[in-house]
């Protein structure tokens, strides 16, 4: 089971175009293991067992770039010694690197709990590596397998303006069904990119015609033309929007991070409200959002977000309380309105 494990994860790293579904469902039947650090066991080995709700703490890679976090997962307790060796790690006093084992697919759905989380990477040896972003990983965890072709992406935006004299290049891909020709747009100077970061692009329009770039180049090059234009908060605006599209929740979490430090809290709670929504975090929504109104009633995303929130979790009086107040400061708002209707018929069966 393990050999055919690594097997696949080698495959994939060699041939990032390559279908993952057989490396996927070897990974839903596969136990797996983590990297923690925690106090040093007595002799002998003891088998750890994490709870669904349970809080651990665990290694991860914080991305250089954007800022989300990558925890490496191991197909065998040996590939974390390895890994230790191969970075050169070292431990606080009094603590020392432990591997974590997990019954087959229950890291998944233990994982989306980690703040900025990006995804996992899967980690053979320094060479091999192979990347499951946060989308996946969501699939994972419910027992799915992801679709298998590249995911594509719409311009975030109506228009992007590009200096002219900036420097692109242009090349010819692989064809995926329903595109004949599809070609593949970079621009050297904004930086590089992986051969697996081809799983993820974004369609750029080029007058009638259009081209295709890698997700992680787009951002990259949005960094660039920022410091050519010059417009830093247009470009923030701009990145975290991205980031929404792109379903990159944890790098979005870890740019509101970013804002809230730098004195913008208001926007970044908003932030943090619409990506805890969309990943299902509801009960970290929900507090958020509940201290969100208190200190700013006027910001309306407040008030959606956590009315849904609340009444995902059961707490449907107040989710019914927060409503009614929504709609008193909000007159004629329809989806308030809405959310006030759909959530008192499930107070009154309470």
């Amino acid at each position: 089971m393990v050999e055919n494990l690594e097997h696949l994860i080698r495959r994939a790293a060699l041939n990032p175009r390559l279908p993952r579904t057989p490396l996927y469902k070897e990974l839903l039947r596969s136990e797996t293991y983590l990297l923690t650090v925690d106090a040093p066991l007595a002799d002998g080995e003891i088998k750890r067992v994490t709870k669904p709700d349970a809080s651990f703490p665990v290694w991860a890679d914080k991305d250089p770039e954007l800022g989300g976090v990558w925890v490496p997962v191991f197909p065998a307790r040996d590939r974390v010694r390895d890994f230790v060796a191969a970075r050169r790690l070292k431990t606080p006093k009094g603590k020392e690197f432990l591997w974590m084992g997990h019954t087959p697919g229950q890291v998944f759905s233990l994982l989306r709990g980690v703040r900025r989380f990006a995804g996992i990477k899967l980690f053979l040896d320094p060479e091999v590596s192979v990347s499951v972003p946060w989308t996946e990983v969501r699939a994972l965890s419910e027992g799915k397998i992801a679709d298998e072709g590249p995911k594509r992406y719409e311009l975030p935006y109506d228009r992007l303006v590009i200096p002219a004299g900036v420097r692109l290049s242009f090349g010819k891909m692989k064809p995926w069904p329903g595109e004949d020709k599809p070609v593949l747009m970079l621009m050297p100077e904004a930086g590089k990119f992986a051969p697996e970061d081809l799983r993820r692009l974004v369609r750029l329009p080029l007058g009638e015609r259009h081209s295709w770039m890698p997700v992680r180049h787009f951002l990259q090059m949005m960094r660039r033309l920022q410091t050519l234009s010059g417009e830093g908060d247009r470009y923030l605006e701009d990145l975290f929007a991205s980031l929404l599209a792109f379903e990159m929740y944890g790098e979005a979490e870890a740019l509101c991070e970013w804002f809230e430090h730098r004195g913008h809290e208001a926007y970044a709670w908003v932030g943090l409200s619409a990506i805890y929504g969309r990943c299902g975090r509801m009960d970290e929504c929900a507090a958020l959002c509940v201290r969100a109104i208190a200190k700013y009633p006027g910001e309306r995303s407040f008030h959606v977000n956590g009315i849904r929130a609340l009444a995902a979790i059961g707490r449907a009086e107040e989710a019914v309380r927060y409503a009614a107040a929504a709609v008193r400061l909000f007159p004629g708002d329809a989806i308030l309105a809405a959310l006030r209707d759909k959530v008192t018929p499930a107070a009154a069966a309470h």
